[in-house]
C-alpha cells in the first residue's frame, strides 16, 4: 500500500513532464479532469540504455496489449521495471504514441504530440531524441481491433478522479504526456478536449 505523498505535480493539457522515482516508491497518475489519456514511458534511472518495451512487455502479461500486472524492459535486461496497483478499471493499451509526422499527416503540422513532450521531458536529463524509444503505455486508452487487425479509438471508461499506480522495483525515470489530440483528429482518445492530468510520487 502506497504511503505518503513525496511530490505532486500537474501536467498541463498537451504538456509532458518526467519523474524520478526509487524502488518501492508508487506514482499516482490521476485523471483529474475526467476521460483522458497519459502517455507513459519509462527508463533504468542509472542506465538509459534499459528501456520499458511495449512489444516485450504483453509477453509476460498473458499476450494482453490492454491488461497489464507489470511492464518490463526489452533485451538483454528482460526485467520488470514498474508493477501496476490500485487499477480498478484496467483498460489500457500497450503501442506507440501521437508524433509530430503523425498530425502532419492528418493535416495539423505544428500540433502538439505525445512524442514531443516526452522528448521535451527527457532532454534536461541527457537523453537525445534518437535515444527515445516509442514504446508507451498508454494509460486509460482504449483501443478496439476489427477482424483485419485495424484499430480505432473509444473514449476512456474512467470518470473524474479515477487513477493508476505505478510501483517502482528498479530506480526509474518514468516520463508522461498529456496527450494532446482532441476536436475531430481522432478525437475520441481524450472524450474530444485534451485536459491536464496530476501525478503524485508516493512514499512505497
Amino acid at each position: 500500500m502506497a504511503g505518503s505523498v513525496l511530490s505532486e505535480t500537474i501536467i498541463p493539457k498537451a504538456e509532458g513532464r518526467a519523474f524520478e522515482l526509487q524502488a518501492g516508491q508508487v506514482l499516482r497518475l490521476t485523471a483529474t479532469a475526467g476521460k483522458q489519456v497519459g502517455d507513459v514511458t519509462a527508463l533504468n534511472l542509472h542506465d538509459f540504455r534499459e528501456w520499458f518495451s511495449a512489444t516485450y512487455s504483453p509477453q509476460r502479461n498473458n499476450r494482453s496489449v490492454r491488461r497489464v500486472e507489470r511492464l518490463y524492459s526489452g533485451p538483454p535486461f528482460y526485467r520488470a521495471m514498474l508493477a501496476i496497483e490500485n487499477d480498478s478499471h484496467g483498460v489500457h493499451w500497450l503501442g506507440g504514441r501521437c508524433s509530430r509526422t503523425l498530425y502532419e499527416f492528418l493535416g495539423a503540422p505544428g500540433h502538439r504530440n505525445c512524442h514531443d513532450n516526452i522528448v521535451e521531458a527527457l532532454r534536461p536529463y541527457g537523453v537525445k531524441e534518437h535515444e527515445v524509444r516509442f514504446d508507451t503505455f498508454n494509460a486509460f486508452m482504449v483501443v478496439d481491433y476489427d477482424s483485419d487487425g485495424h484499430f480505432s479509438f473509444r473514449p476512456p471508461i474512467i470518470e473524474k478522479g479515477d487513477f493508476i499506480d505505478f510501483r517502482a522495483l528498479i530506480d526509474v525515470l518514468v516520463a508522461i504526456s498529456a496527450c494532446p489530440n482532441e476536436g475531430q483528429l481522432a478525437g475520441e482518445i481524450n472524450d474530444y478536449v485534451a485536459k491536464p492530468l496530476k501525478v503524485e510520487v508516493l512514499d512505497g
